[in-house]
């Protein structure tokens, strides 16, 4: 006689939204609750979330089937903004995060301002040139060292520039495609490239930052500065949601603003797809909010407040990252996860020698370079948040770096983000 089975726990698509509000608020609370934890930078959504796959993970092998996630919905007037249609019929099947996940580059593409960019002059274009060498870089000895250990090469692409330079927003903006591209999983390898990017990241920017700035003859002493502050008055999930609350009708406007972007880029990005290349499915909006950002500033216009639809951003990754992290399939990890530290390794390698090798040298070698090359390993390996927060140390240390401190966020923070969409796309539509 069968023993009778227990029908598991369902977690829907709209619960798994309300889910991961408390998970990022317990994120917050082991991060300041845990001494020195802070100084890795992982995004609360990122350690609590993890906290609860690993939970869910050990559950289903406790008693397979207790607990079942249900992440993808067709509920037309939650997708609307982002699906390539005027009428309200029912989609098919899609990830409940995508509105998240698009709002979120929509935002990044309201920072992408042409007349700030020409601001750092020709050593912004250097250190940009230098950050777009590296993706290409990453994602080619990614995918030779995936192929020599015998796994996908994708698997490699996406564990280097995808996940590394891009972090965990293009992570979650490109694992749809590497899946349809063959790699089973992506999802899970994207997320723990991601994660080990961020805390090596964070360490080794200050290392190698701090032995280039001791070899300066000109590097001021301690507490001589600080460089421009960078710091938000509040960055957790409360304190964006009430600073928005309080920007009253401006929030409103600009979040107006933004599903107007994602809506005219949800046809812009049914358009390039037609032409049968891969593209993530923010690349649209992204491309859409960039161009109103540049005809702003054309002409001179004061009415686009970039503070504001950063929190708008900040919140919807928050978000998303908590959505995405929860929803990990973590017993896939497994089957690759040697090849996997790897590729990690290799990647580390090659962003630190490009660092010390090429950037300290082309940006002057001074305060300044150093300061910059902490910065390019920073977010080369983790995010322009852990490249910003190591410059941040050594400048308190050293003396400050205001051109650095131009430069880096701005090839970090936004003009990367097209070449690494760029480099990702090309190598999906070649190795797939």
């Amino acid at each position: 006689m069968n023993p009778t089975v227990t029908p598991g726990w369902v977690i829907g698509p709209f619960a798994l939204l309300v889910l991961a509000l408390p998970v990022v608020f317990a994120g917050e609370w082991i991060n300041r609750r845990i001494p020195g934890l802070a100084r890795l930078h992982i995004p609360p959504a990122i350690l609590a979330g993890a906290l609860v796959a690993l939970a869910v993970l050990i559950a289903g092998g406790v008693r397979p089937g207790s607990v079942r996630i249900q992440g993808e919905t067709s509920a037309v007037a939650w997708l609307w903004p982002v699906l390539a249609q005027w009428g309200f019929s029912a989609p098919r099947p899609t990830g409940v995060e995508r509105p998240l996940l698009i709002l979120f580059f929509t935002c990044m593409g309201l920072n992408a301002s042409w007349a700030l960019a020409r601001q750092g002059g020709r050593p912004l274009f250097l250190f940009f040139g230098a950050a777009s060498l590296l993706a290409v870089a990453q994602a080619a000895l990614g995918a030779g060292l995936a192929g020599a250990l015998g796994q996908n090469p994708l698997l490699g692409v996406l564990a280097g520039t995808t996940a590394l330079m891009g972090g965990f927003g293009t992570v979650a903006g490109f694992a749809p495609e590497f899946t349809k591209a063959g790699l089973e999983g992506a999802p899970v390898f994207g997320v723990a490239a991601a994660a080990y990017g961020v805390i090596a990241g964070g360490i080794l920017a200050g290392i190698v930052g701090a032995r280039l700035l001791r070899g300066q003859t000109g590097a001021a002493g301690p507490g001589s500065g600080s460089g421009p502050s960078t710091e938000s008055p509040g960055t957790g999930l409360l304190a964006l949601a009430l600073s928005l609350f309080g920007a009253g009708k401006v929030a409103l406007f600009h979040l107006a603003l933004v599903m107007v972007c994602m809506k005219a880029g949800a046809f812009l990005s049914a358009l390039l797809q037609a032409g049968g290349l891969t593209f993530p499915v923010y690349m649209g909006a992204l491309v859409v909010a960039a161009v109103v950002r540049n005809v702003h500033d054309a002409f001179d216009a004061r009415w686009l407040r970039v503070g504001c639809a950063d929190a708008i951003g900040a919140l919807a990754l928050t978000w998303l990252l908590a959505v995405v992290m929860i929803n990990l399939q973590l017993g896939q990890l497994s089957r690759a996860a040697l090849p996997l530290l790897v590729i990690l390794a290799g990647q580390t390698a090659l962003t630190v020698a490009i660092a010390r090798a090429l950037v300290f040298r082309l940006m002057g070698r001074d305060r300044e370079a150093a300061m910059m090359t902490a910065g390019f390993v920073g977010f080369g390996l983790g995010a322009t948040s852990n490249a910003l927060a190591s410059m941040r140390e050594l400048a308190a240390r050293f003396g400050s770096a205001p051109r650095a401190f131009l430069i880096v966020p701005i090839v970090g923070a936004f003009l990367i983000d097209f070449t690494n969409a760029l480099v990702t796309t090309l190598a999906l539509n070649l190795l797939r």
